[in-house]
């Protein structure tokens, strides 16, 4: 199984409610060059990546609605494992990248450093690609359930996205009422 394919059904498919959302911003990420996922190689980082969106997703659901972000570098190795990529790579990984925080003595805080690293990276460059209302907007329509308003399945990404379009005057109410979560959105999303 190709990375992209991985990817996409071990990280992104693990909560269907999530999917386009995912999709949308690795769609955004791929077309700017930010991951490389069919090259040998970049396992690792396409991996770290991927759960770093997931993480954010998670810590923006935790902010909403108080549900535990259980995203992890537990997870990351997990992933990189069903991979056949065991921790000595993934401590290997660590090392060649200076801005990771290597603990000789601890391999879990090294993959954790290296999520933590990831998820930084991966926030900056979603608030460069989208605005910090986009990212609202976006992460709200994939989490909120609407069922009490209508009930919606979405069928693709230009799907999602023409919800989200056709929903700025609900969502930026939606923002009025939950403003420290687009403060932590405009603030780089620091978890």
């Amino acid at each position: 199984m190709d990375i992209e394919s991985y990817i996409h059904e071990a990280i992104f498919e693990e909560k269907d409610k999530y999917t386009y959302l995912y999709e949308l911003i690795w769609q955004n990420f791929t077309e700017d060059g930010f991951v490389i996922t069919d090259e040998q190689g970049h396992e690792i980082d396409s991996v770290l990546k991927a759960t770093a969106i997931q993480n954010l997703i998670g810590e923006f659901v935790y902010r909403m609605y108080d549900e535990v972000n259980e995203t992890g570098f537990e997870d990351v190795i997990e992933y990189l494992a069903n991979l056949g990529i065991g921790v000595d790579e993934i401590i290997k990984y660590c090392e060649d990248e200076p801005e990771i925080d290597v603990d000789e003595d601890d391999e879990e805080l090294t993959v954790k450093n290296a999520l933590d690293y990831c998820t930084e990276i991966v926030a900056d460059k979603m608030l460069e690609l989208f605005s910090a209302d986009d990212i609202f907007d976006y992460m709200f329509c994939a989490t909120y359930d609407f069922e009490q308003d209508f009930t919606f399945a979405f069928e693709d990404v230009d799907e999602f996205q023409a919800f989200v379009d056709s929903n700025t005057e609900r969502l930026d109410q939606y923002k009025e009422e939950y403003p420290s979560v687009l403060n932590w959105i405009e603030g780089g999303m620091i978890v």
